[in-house]
C-alpha cells in the first residue's frame, strides 16, 4: 500500500495493520482539525546536495549575509523576560542582537552594539531599569531612547533626536518573539504560513518553558537540523522506538509561503513501524507509548487497560486526554493525532515547534560565531500548567558542551536525553565524513520523499543566496 504525489513519488510505506499516518488521521476518534486536513503544496526535486555547503567558509559567509540577516528568526519566549527591563542576547554567527521587555506588553530588539565604540550592551540574561554600556556608561531607556552620555559636552553631535539605539524588527506569535534584521522584510505572519491556524487549539501562548538546554554540536547547522527533518534514521539510530513508532508511515508536507516555507514531518506513534518484526503488535505499541508518557509526564497516573479487540490508538488517545485533564484541571478535546503523534513544524530557516502533547518540544538551530563545522542546538520543553495557578517561571538554559551528555546534564528530559545523545553521536561523524567523500562525487543522494524537507531547505538557501 502506498500513496503518490506528482512525479510518482511514493509517499510512505505501510500495511493494513500498520497504516500510513493519513489513514490513521482519517479515522481519528475525535475528528480532524485544520492541521490534519492540510496537505503541502510543493514536492521538491533536489536529490543531490554538494557537501561543500556544509563546511566551506565562503559559503558559510554567504549564508550569514543573505539568510540570517533577512529571515525571521526565533529569538526567545515572552516568559524568558517577564519584567520590564529584562533582556536576553541572541547571537547569530557573528551578528548579535538583544531583546528587552520595554513595557508591560511591549518588547524591543536592538543591535547589540554601543553607539560609542561598539561594546556589546547585553552579554547575558540580565535586568536593569536602563540599558547601560559597561565601558563608558552611555545609557539608554529600555525603549532605546538616549538617556545620558557622561561628558556629553564632548559629543555635541549626538542628541536625544539621533542617539537612540538602532532597532531590529520584532514580531510576536504564540508567546514566541521573532526578530528580522531586514528593515524591508514582510510581516511575520507571511513567514508562519499555516502555523497559526494549525496551532490555534494547541495554544503555545498558554505554555511555559519547563526545561531548556543548549548543546554545542560538532556539525554544521544544516546537518544538525536535517537530523530532525526526517524519521528515516529511527531504524538505525533509535531502534528501541521501532516497535511503537511508525517511521516509514510518516507524512511529510511542504507549505510554501511568501517568505520561504514551513515544512511538516508527522510521525505516527502507538503503531509499529514497518521495520518492526511480526512480534510487534498494536497492543504492545499502545502500551509502550503509554508507559513512556506515564514515566515522563504523568507519574501518578495508572496505566490504561486496553481492549485488544477495539481500536488501540483511540483508547490510548482517550487515556492521554484523561490523564492530561487530571494533571492540569483543564478540559482537553484535542484529537488523537495531537495527543499521540509527533508533528514537527519547521519554519525556514531554523525554528521547529512540535504539534504534540506527547513530545511538546521547541527546537532552535543557530550557526556558530565563526566556524561552519559547529553550531548550537537549543531545545525547550513547552508545557501547560494547572488551571488557576500562576504561570511558572521559565527554566534557565543549561549549557552543554561538545563532549557532554544531554542525558546527564538535562535530567528533565528523562529517557529522551538518551535519544538526543544518540542523535548527537552521529553528527560529528557526518561532519567529518562530508569532507572525506569521493572528490569525483562529493554530494548526497537523498530520498525522494522522506528527505524532501532537506531538499526544500536547500532550494530556499539557493534562492536567498542568489537574491
Amino acid at each position: 500500500m502506498a500513496t503518490t504525489l506528482t512525479r510518482d513519488v511514493v509517499r510512505g510505506y505501510g500495511s493494513k495493520d500498520r497504516p500510513l499516518l493519513g489513514e490513521l488521521w482519517d479515522r481519528d476518534s475525535v475528528g480532524n482539525n485544520a492541521a490534519m486536513a492540510a496537505r503541502g503544496d510543493h514536492q521538491p526535486d533536489r536529490r543531490e546536495i554538494d557537501y561543500a555547503r556544509y563546511h566551506d567558509p565562503a559559503f558559510f559567509k554567504l549564508e550569514l549575509d543573505k539568510i540570517w540577516t533577512r529571515q525571521w528568526l526565533f529569538a526567545c519566549r515572552e516568559e524568558d523576560i517577564p519584567d520590564i527591563g529584562d533582556r536576553v542576547p541572541l547571537q547569530v554567527g557573528p551578528h548579535s542582537y538583544f531583546i528587552v521587555r520595554s513595557g508591560e506588553d511591549e518588547f524591543k530588539a536592538f543591535h547589540n552594539s554601543c553607539l560609542h565604540r561598539g561594546t556589546m550592551l547585553c552579554a547575558k540574561k540580565e535586568s536593569a531599569e536602563t540599558i547601560r554600556c559597561p565601558y563608558h556608561a552611555w545609557e539608554w531607556n529600555v525603549d532605546g531612547r538616549l538617556k545620558r552620555i557622561p561628558s556629553h559636552w564632548d559629543f555635541p553631535d549626538i542628541t536625544r533626536l539621533n542617539g537612540s539605539l538602532p532597532e531590529v524588527k520584532l514580531d510576536r506569535w504564540g508567546g514566541f518573539l521573532f526578530i528580522n534584521a531586514d528593515k524591508d522584510a514582510g510581516p511575520l505572519l507571511e513567514a508562519l504560513g499555516p502555523m497559526p491556524e494549525h496551532f490555534r487549539d494547541f495554544q503555545p501562548e498558554n505554555r511555559y518553558t519547563k526545561a531548556r538546554f543548549r548543546k554545542l554540536v560538532h556539525a554544521n547547522w544544516k546537518a544538525t537540523q536535517e537530523a530532525f527533518q526526517e524519521s528515516y534514521h529511527l531504524y538505525a539510530t533509535h531502534p528501541e522506538g521501532v516497535p511503537f513508532t511508525g517511521d516509514s508511515q510518516s507524512q511529510y508536507d511542504i507549505f510554501t509561503t511568501p517568505m520561504g516555507a514551513v515544512g511538516r514531518e508527522a510521525v505516527p506513534s502507538a503503531v509499529p513501524s514497518m521495520h518492526a518484526d511480526s512480534s510487534a503488535t498494536a497492543l504492545a505499541a499502545g502500551m509502550a507509548f503509554a508507559q513512556v508518557q506515564q514515566v515522563w509526564h504523568y507519574p501518578n497516573a495508572a496505566m490504561p487497560d486496553l481492549d485488544p479487540d477495539k481500536d488501540i490508538r483511540a483508547q490510548v488517545g482517550q487515556w492521554a486526554r484523561d490523564v492530561y485533564q487530571d494533571a492540569y484541571g483543564r478540559p482537553n478535546s484535542q484529537p488523537d493525532a495531537v495527543m499521540v503523534d509527533s508533528s514537527l513544524y519547521f519554519l525556514y530557516p531554523h525554528f521547529t515547534l512540535w504539534l504534540s502533547e506527547a513530545v511538546p518540544f521547541v527546537y532552535q538551530f543557530l550557526p556558530h560565531e565563526t566556524d561552519p563545522d559547529y553550531c548550537y542546538f537549543d531545545v525547550r520543553l513547552l508545557m501547560p500548567w494547572p488551571e488557576g495557578e500562576p504561570r511558572p517561571p521559565a527554566a534557565e538554559m543549561i549549557e552543554i558542551g561538545e563532549h557532554e551528555s544531554i542525558a546527564a546534564m538535562a535530567p528533565a528530559y528523562s529517557f529522551l536525553g538518551m535519544i538526543f545523545d544518540q542523535d548527537m553521536s552521529n553528527l560529528p561523524l557526518v561532519q567529518r565524513g562530508l569532507k572525506a567523500a569521493d572528490p569525483a562525487a562529493p554530494h548526497s543522494r537523498l530520498g525522494a520523499y522522506q528527505e524532501g524537507m532537506i531538499q526544500a531547505w536547500h532550494e530556499l538557501i539557493d534562492r536567498d543566496i542568489a537574491r
